[in-house]
Order: structure tokens, then C-alpha cells, then sequence
């Protein structure tokens, strides 16, 4: 029986533009009343998901930062280590200056910094792998660097753990590269219709609609599996 649900959010929850879905926040309504904690967990920093599960009823624990950083009920657990991705980050400036944009959630991050999408991954990456044990990822709307040890499953398994839940209890929900570890730890797995064809091989059900109509979707699928 599916107990939590993890989420990602921008794709899956929001649109192209990070708009929040209004199909989105009434489903996750529908997974509370249904007693199934929502648990975000996003490539955003951990400010702007406390803010947004307060704001739309999520219960569950915060993975943020890409699984970098675990809240729940004001204790928090950091996964990686933010000095080699800073490192990486000064190296980027100095090959590249003024064409590397920092996102503005950096000043609040604790392992994850963030950079828009103005420069070619292949300018990014040599860069970085010249730093031990730090990684790139593409979320589709920015670039992270973080600790290779880090990702969304390895944060899940955290906040699981702290709630009391198995892998076979949890549903994971996700759009993008970033999410596929996050699928991986979840027992029920689905992919919005804008995932690529990578991230819909590992889900065991891919929805139909796009964005946060295939939330709603994907939820629907959830709440009859818990009725069946």
C-alpha cells in the first residue's frame, strides 16, 4: 500500500515556465485527505520548498537541492559537501566570466549551487570533472554542482527512514534526468508525458498528460491502486 509520495517539482508539478499547475496542488490535496504524506523533492533550494508544501498542504519531508539537503519538522540533514562545488564554480568564472549566471536560491543553498543555462554543457563539464568527487547534472532548467555521492534517491532514503517508510510503500513522480535515481528507490514509479524516453523506462506507469495535468494523472493511478 503506497503510504508517501515524492515528488519533483518543476516539469512534473509546474510547467516549462515553473507556473504551478492548479491540477497539481488539488491532487496533492486528494494524497493528504487520503492520508499519503506529500514529500517534495526538487533541484530548488530548501527555502523555496518549505515555503511551497506549507502553502500547499504537504506533510512529508523536504528533499531539496537535488537530494543535497533533508528537512522534516525543523531537523535537517545535509548530504553533500558545497566546498568542491564552489570550487568549481570560481573555476567556471575564471574560464568563462560574465557568461556564467548564478541562480539566485544560491546564497541559501547547503550543498548544490545552481547556474542558468547560458553556457553549452561541454564548456561546463572539463571544468568541473578537474574537481575530485563533484558532478554536473542538467535539470532542464539549470545546471547543479554537487557531490557525486548525492542524488534524489539517496535523499529519499533519508526521509523515508525518518518517517517510518519502505521502499514498497512510497510512489516516486518525476519529469527529468535528475528524477531517475528518485524512481529508482520507489516501489510505484511515474513519468509525466514531457519525460524523456529514459526516465519513462524506469517508471511503471507514464501519464498520458503533460506537466501538471500528468500529476493529477499519475495521482488518480495512485489513489485507485490504494483502493483496489
Amino acid at each position: 500500500m503506497i503510504r508517501a509520495v515524492a515528488t519533483d517539482v518543476d516539469g512534473t508539478m509546474t510547467d516549462d515556465n515553473s507556473l504551478l499547475s492548479v491540477d497539481s496542488v488539488a491532487a496533492v490535496r486528494k494524497l493528504e485527505e487520503a492520508n499519503i504524506k506529500v514529500m517534495l523533492c526538487s533541484g530548488n533550494a530548501l527555502c523555496v520548498l518549505k515555503s511551497l508544501a506549507r502553502y500547499i498542504g504537504c506533510s512529508g519531508p523536504i528533499i531539496a537541492e537535488n537530494g543535497g539537503v533533508v528537512e522534516y519538522r525543523g531537523k535537517v540533514k545535509i548530504l553533500g559537501d558545497i566546498e568542491g562545488p564552489k570550487k568549481a564554480l570560481e573555476k567556471l568564472r575564471q574560464a568563462h566570466g560574465s557568461e556564467v549566471k548564478e541562480a539566485w536560491s544560491n546564497a541559501y543553498r547547503f550543498a548544490d549551487l545552481a547556474i542558468l543555462r547560458t553556457l553549452a554543457p561541454e564548456k561546463i563539464r572539463p571544468i568541473v570533472s578537474e574537481i575530485e568527487g563533484i558532478k554536473v547534472i542538467d535539470s532542464g532548467f539549470a545546471y547543479h554542482i554537487i557531490d557525486k555521492r548525492v542524488d534524489k534517491g539517496a535523499g529519499l532514503k533519508v526521509a523515508a527512514d525518518w518517517i517510518g517508510i519502505k521502499p514498497e510503500e512510497l510512489a516516486g513522480i518525476g519529469d527529468s534526468m535528475t528524477d531517475i535515481e528518485l524512481l529508482r528507490y520507489a516501489g510505484f514509479r511515474g513519468a509525466v508525458a514531457n519525460a524523456p524516453d529514459e526516465v519513462k523506462r524506469v517508471a511503471n506507469f507514464v501519464a498520458a498528460k503533460r506537466y501538471g495535468e500528468g500529476f493529477a494523472e499519475i495521482v488518480d493511478k495512485i489513489l485507485l491502486l490504494k483502493s483496489e
